[in-house]
């Protein structure tokens, strides 16, 4: 059974009053047994959320990543109109595939031009396992407040 899990995670810049906001989407899909470099990426892709999970062929969104995940790794960020050049697609529906990685957090665009999240898959796995650890941890804090507030007696750890 395939899962999806959703994460929408907004916090607070001290210096800035706009709020940072990505969604964590989360799908528990089955690793292909194939070990091959296309497979196991699309795969990555879908359990991100932005390929559909019956999908083995490359969508725009996961030809667009892998674009930016390795003109970051080589420090050359890319503009909409370059990454369209490179996957050619319209200009259009690069901005909007771009938006949706943006969205769930994969993508940052600094001015001009897109980037990672960070310079490595693995890296970006971690970073996104921090981020929801972050967010538990918050909401375990609340609830216990929450808790407190009820009057209900919380069980010692």
């Amino acid at each position: 059974m395939n899962k999806t899990f959703k994460f929408v995670y907004a916090d607070s810049f001290v210096m800035q009053a706009r709020k940072a906001s990505f969604k964590i989407v989360i799908r528990k899909i089955e690793q292909p047994f194939s070990a091959g470099f296309d497979q196991e990426f699309n795969w990555l892709c879908s359990s991100f959320g932005f390929l559909p999970m019956e999908s083995q062929d490359d969508s725009g969104a996961s030809q667009i990543f892998r674009e930016i995940v390795v003109a970051t790794e080589k420090g050359a960020p890319l503009t909409s109109t370059q990454i369209a050049e490179k996957v050619g697609m319209s200009r259009g529906a690069t901005i909007n595939h771009l938006n949706n990685l943006m969205r769930s957090g994969l993508v940052v665009k600094d001015g001009r031009f897109y980037l990672a999240r960070s310079r490595s898959m693995y890296r970006t796995v971690q970073e996104i396992q921090e981020d929801i650890e972050r967010i538990f941890k918050r909401m375990e804090e609340t609830a216990k407040r929450i808790d407190r507030e009820f009057g209900i007696g919380l069980e010692e750890e």
